[in-house]
């Protein structure tokens, strides 16, 4: 058991130690959101609505905060490994007008939890919690293109180019980032059966995009290319949490949290050979966070937990578009207009999730779990791109614990089955890959797809103190 005191102390190192570093680990990353927040949680596929005991209740439901009768802290860590497959073909009539893409990534993801409960009387408690909300990206390299408007490399750049000059073929690399990071402050109050629970949520997010182009050799950057950083993005938001015990072995509960505006104002560099832009630009924008409903019902005895968990998240209210405002006339678009705003039209759906889970105490010392959840996809063929994963369908887990005097280890594993999203004809990514001009346009032409799978380990260590 660690004191108290030096408890403090080493909360204090992992925060310094956490926020600097969880950008550059989910770089990679692809997916917007984990299917449980919490090693135990994990365990049983996150159907822990009605559960409760865990510092990530500050995530889910603040009012089993009030259900705690000593001090505990928790800290742990999600470790996501996903397979990223990316194909498209452009398919001409002449062959040196054709192209073919497989890229296979295999990146990999930290994301990192930890906190504390703390009761005041009997009946109420408050509690901490820093931990990644979610996020997703990814980055693609030497992806076989057309330069931007089809045009040679000498038309292009005005002057004659030696050996690659005549050709019009290029390479794209794309980079995507978007990461949340929430601190919650909660307050669990409990009268007879009954518990309530508020949080307030202090929320991080930053973004990053990368879309550029250059010759086969890498020698000359093409005008086209696009590069965004957002400002870090600061707001706040909260969730409500309610519990009710119908027996002893019966409990039933449900909590709502608020979406989140983030001001993800930025900057933008456009790749040109005009000296002014070299500077770039300021980028008006912002994205909605989506609110989150969940409604869970438990049954548990001496050995047994079982939960059962629906959630719905709105997506479509969010994520319907993304928008840019530039200050500079700029961007150019696929029929060679040059605008000051553009849009990625992403069109998710909203989304039902399913969770059941279980746990089993052996003894004092041991707990295994078990658990599966479905949540329906949400990207549809208008809105598949490389810059966000596949919607994995299909998550099953295993997990269990062991308990020695006041501390408890907490282990995960889950797996997200394959699943393979066909972009559209209609789509952003296959228009700006088929359109080189107002009399060059041929998406019937161009073709693409992606796939992944993922395999995560949830770690987790929590103590009486």
């Amino acid at each position: 058991m660690i004191p108290s005191r030096n408890f403090k102390f080493i909360l204090i190192l992992i925060w310094i130690g956490i926020i600097p570093d969880i950008p550059s680990k989910i770089e990679a990353f692809q997916g917007i959101m984990q299917p449980a927040f919490g090693a135990r949680q994990a365990g049983m596929g996150g159907a822990f609505q009605a559960v409760g005991g865990s510092v990530m209740d500050l995530e889910s439901n603040p009012s089993h905060l009030a259900r705690v009768q000593r001090t505990k802290w928790e800290f742990g860590s999600s470790f996501h490994f996903p397979t990223i497959e990316y194909n498209d073909s452009y398919i001409d009539q002449n062959p040196l007008k054709s192209y073919q893409n497989r890229i296979v990534e295999n990146p990999r993801a930290v994301l990192p939890y930890l906190g504390i409960i703390k009761p005041i009387t009997a009946n109420i408690s408050i509690g901490f919690a820093l931990y990644a909300q979610g996020g997703g990206g990814g980055h693609f390299k030497d992806i076989k293109r057309f330069t931007p408007d089809g045009r040679t490399l000498n038309d292009t750049f005005n002057t004659v180019i030696p050996v690659i000059g005549e050709k019009n073929s290029a390479v794209e690399d794309l980079t995507f980032r978007f990461m949340t990071v929430k601190s919650t402050f909660g307050v669990g109050i409990k009268k007879g059966n009954f518990a309530f629970g508020l949080g307030l949520d202090f929320v991080y997010g930053f973004m990053q995009l990368k879309r550029t182009y250059q010759d086969e050799t890498r020698s000359l950057t093409i005008p086209g290319g696009i590069r965004y950083q957002s400002d870090s993005a600061f707001t706040l938001g909260g969730k409500i949490g309610f519990s009710y015990d119908i027996t002893e072995n019966i409990r039933i509960a449900y909590s709502y949290t608020s979406r989140n505006v983030l001001p993800l104002d930025g900057t933008m560099h456009v790749d040109s050979y005009m000296p002014e832009r070299s500077f770039g630009t300021r980028v008006s924008r912002y994205m909605i966070w989506p609110d989150k409903h969940v409604a869970g019902i438990s049954y548990h005895n001496d050995r047994w937990i079982i939960d059962m968990d629906i959630k719905y998240i709105p997506w479509s209210e969010s994520f319907n578009s993304s928008k840019f405002r530039l200050e500079d006339v700029w961007v150019r678009t696929p029929i060679g207009v040059e605008t000051n705003a553009f849009q990625f039209n992403l069109n998710w759906r909203n989304q039902t999730i399913l969770a059941l889970g279980t746990e089993y105490k052996w003894n004092e010392k041991y707990k295994t779990r078990m658990g599966y959840s479905y949540g329906n996809n949400i990207i549809p063929a208008s809105g598949v791109s490389p810059m966000l994963g596949a919607s994995i369908e299909h998550h099953l887990s295993i997990g269990g614990s062991i308990t020695w005097n006041e501390t408890s280890f907490h282990i995960a594993c889950e797996y997200g089955f394959p699943k393979k999203t066909v972009g559209g004809k209609t789509s952003d990514w296959t228009l700006s890959h088929s359109i080189f001009s107002t009399s060059e346009i041929h998406p019937l032409q161009y073709s693409y797809q992606k796939s992944m799978s993922v395999f995560s380990i949830y770690l987790g260590l929590e103590q009486y103190i």
